[in-house]
């Protein structure tokens, strides 16, 4: 993914998978609310420019001319929310880079009254500060979009969203992140990775979860330690951790990957509020969903 002016642009079309993911959920959600006594609210917090582009390779007709790359642009999880029918009483898109913002402001103007604003600044902040308004509107509900570009994620804003008890949360997480900063020999650390990866998790217990000293030693005597905790495990880590706070549940992931096969990201759905029925009926939309985009993958 990388920004050309105000274009977005992706490489993979698992971009979409998640995409579709996430479109499905907001009409399913939305109309399974509409006749609720409920304010319905929904917080991209890392909204880019509100479309995504992709190039794609065009075959020549017939065997005939050379291959050609066009430019193909389709809504991204800003336009989305926007287009989500029935609407959402308020959308708040989150963004940090000067140009985004200008490019999402323009998406605005594209959808008059559409109760949307476009909010600049730390995703984490502003998250952090929303959450806290759910503890005096109880009328409240809604659906929180995390599609970070790297591990920009603090703990604190994962705990602020579960303990709304009132947020569905969508958690593209970024593994390929984790195996830049979690290396299997741990003498490639340095203390920037160990600090990202406390700060994502909110504890330090990764390291001895996900790593074993070995007997051996170095030439230097230096114990050796590595990382024993593999892609699934991993993963398998990860939700644990996000059920230690939402205690809705959370669901088995989706996982992504890069055009070389290789994980990419896990698409995580999370629910904060407890309530029994609330849960029934976020785990039976999402779980469909995701079965759904997990089918279409294996075909």
């Amino acid at each position: 993914m990388y920004l050309n002016g105000t274009k977005h642009y992706f490489g993979s079309s698992e971009t979409e998978r998640k995409l579709d993911c996430l479109r499905r959920y907001l009409e399913a959600y939305s109309i399974a609310l509409q006749n609720k006594n409920f304010c319905r609210l929904y917080i991209d917090a890392f909204a880019g420019t509100g479309s995504r582009t992709e190039t794609r390779a065009v075959l020549p007709f017939m065997g005939e001319g050379e291959p050609s790359v066009t430019e193909v642009t389709t809504p991204g999880s800003a336009r989305i929310a926007l287009e989500t029918k029935p609407g959402f009483h308020h959308v708040v898109l989150i963004e940090n880079d000067p140009i985004k913002i200008d490019a999402l402001k323009s998406v605005l103007d594209e959808y008059p009254g559409n109760r949307a604003r476009v909010r600049g600044g730390d995703a984490n902040q502003i998250v952090q500060r929303i959450c806290k308004r759910f503890e005096d509107d109880k009328r409240l509900r809604g659906v929180i979009f995390l599609d970070p570009y790297g591990m920009e994620v603090a703990w604190e804003t994962v705990e602020a969203i579960a303990n709304t008890k009132a947020l569905d949360c969508w958690y593209f997480f970024p593994l390929s992140g984790l195996y830049r900063n979690a290396p299997k020999d741990a003498e490639r650390f340095d203390e920037g990775k160990i600090t990202a990866l406390t700060r994502v998790f909110g504890t330090d217990s990764w390291r001895q979860d996900w790593y074993e000293v070995g007997p051996q030693t170095d030439m230097f005597g230096k114990l050796d330690e590595r990382r024993i905790a593999t892609v699934d495990r991993i993963e398998e880590w990860v939700r644990d951790r996000l059920k230690s706070v939402f205690k809705g549940d959370v669901l088995r992931p989706m996982r992504l990957h890069h055009p070389n096969g290789a994980p990419m990201a896990s698409l995580f759905f999370a629910i904060s509020n407890p309530n029994k029925a609330a849960v029934k009926l976020a785990t039976d939309i999402a779980a469909h969903i995701l079965k759904l985009g997990i089918s279409s993958h294996v075909r």
